[in-house]
């Protein structure tokens, strides 16, 4: 059993963090003894990493609660699978789409970059042929 500093520095969180992910739901410690302390598992270390490892692919916290207690029952894998697999696929096309905007934005910033060098030089040669005036 490990206290919750203890699991938090192998999970490489912070305890702050544990506790959220407890008043969410995500987990529950092994034991809570009469002083308040939080104890926990072996088992918890590892939904910590999957939970990490969820959010790193892209799933709100709000998904991997409606997904991380059935990584953990075997009858249930399959439904987990499937269910975080269409979260995957929505933050995919959620992806793309941002993507695809941000590349729009970055033609028209190189479109306007373009179009004030040009007129940038035009104002230089204009006010080299008016006397040296950079008005």
């Amino acid at each position: 059993m490990f206290k919750i500093g203890e699991i938090a520095k192998q999970a490489g969180v912070t305890t702050r963090t544990l506790r959220y992910y407890e008043q969410l739901g995500l987990f529950v410690p092994s034991n809570v003894n009469t002083n308040g302390y939080r104890y926990y598992n072996d088992d918890t270390l590892v939904v910590i990493n999957r939970i990490r490892d969820l959010q790193r692919v892209g799933l709100s916290l709000e998904e991997i609660k409606d997904v991380i207690g059935l990584y953990f029952h075997q009858k249930k894998k399959v439904e987990a699978k499937e269910k975080t697999l269409n979260y995957l696929q929505v933050h995919l096309n959620d992806i793309d789409s941002k993507i695809t905007l941000l590349n729009n934005v970055k033609k028209e910033l190189k479109e306007q970059i373009q179009s004030t060098q040009s007129r940038l030089v035009q104002l230089k040669e204009k006010g080299r042929k008016n006397g040296g005036s950079k008005n």
